[in-house]
């Protein structure tokens, strides 16, 4: 059965949540201060661990991040559905591995709910940098700390019993991506291609790290994530728009 009471609930409060920012500016500071303690309560309760709260924690933080940088309507709304539907999957995932730890499909839903997770953060982090003018070492520091809260809970997923191993290979894919941030922000694009140029090497330095762990790192995995990368960062840039370095 897909639906789940609790999950359901908390995501329409989720939902109900993004609407109010939109509506009442004068309170998004509680709006989202109220969404985080749900978010963290709620899947703590429903995923039995608190570290299944790391995905909704963030995911709501960077939600409210890019829902800030649309501007027409229409897509705030279509955004916010989408959202919210992303949010159910990642506290529906947390409640199936929380009654079965070895559950593949909700080790998928949590696998999604991640990859979400990190393209909202990195794609709101770099807006809100392009546009506050943010400095960029509070930039790095958001890429580090999320990507290193995010990749662990995973990891702790499918190695329960060797928080070391999980916690190193987090923190190096964290300096990873927070040095990678630093690089990308001398390229000449908006922060949605940004957000998926990012989004794209995380996920192939994730998968060499996740084959590791689970013993099924081989050459032709290596190679195949290589073949990958470059053909998909190749159709990013050809149909990216390139913007002039102010």
């Amino acid at each position: 059965m897909f639906l789940r009471l609790q999950p359901l609930l908390q995501s329409l409060i989720f939902l109900l949540g993004l609407e109010l920012i939109l509506w009442k500016e004068d309170l998004v500071v509680w709006i989202i201060l109220s969404l985080l303690v749900i978010s963290a309560y709620g899947a703590r309760k429903i995923g039995g661990k608190w570290f299944f709260a790391v995905l909704p924690i963030f995911f709501t933080l960077s939600s409210a991040a890019l829902l800030y940088l649309i501007t027409l309507s229409f897509e705030e709304q279509i955004f916010i559905f989408l959202a919210s539907g992303m949010y159910y999957l990642a506290l529906f995932g947390a409640y199936r591995l929380g009654l079965y730890a070895g559950d593949q499909t909700a080790k998928g839903m949590n696998m999604a709910a991640m990859a979400a997770t990190i393209f909202f953060t990195y794609s709101g982090a770099y807006g809100l940098y392009l546009n506050f003018f943010v400095p960029l070492y509070y930039l790095m520091l958001v890429y580090l700390v999320v990507t290193l809260l995010v990749s662990y809970q995973y990891f702790l997923i499918i190695k329960p019993d060797d928080r070391k191993t999980a916690w190193i290979y987090s923190f190096l894919l964290a300096l990873v991506m927070a040095e990678l941030v630093w690089t990308m922000n001398f390229w000449p694009f908006g922060y949605l291609t940004t957000g998926v140029i990012a989004l794209i090497l995380y996920y192939v330095l994730w998968d060499l790290v996740q084959s590791f762990l689970l013993n099924l790192l081989s050459k032709k995995r290596v190679v195949a994530n290589m073949i990958f990368f470059s053909v998909i960062i190749s159709l990013v840039l050809l149909s990216a728009k390139w913007l002039p370095v102010v």
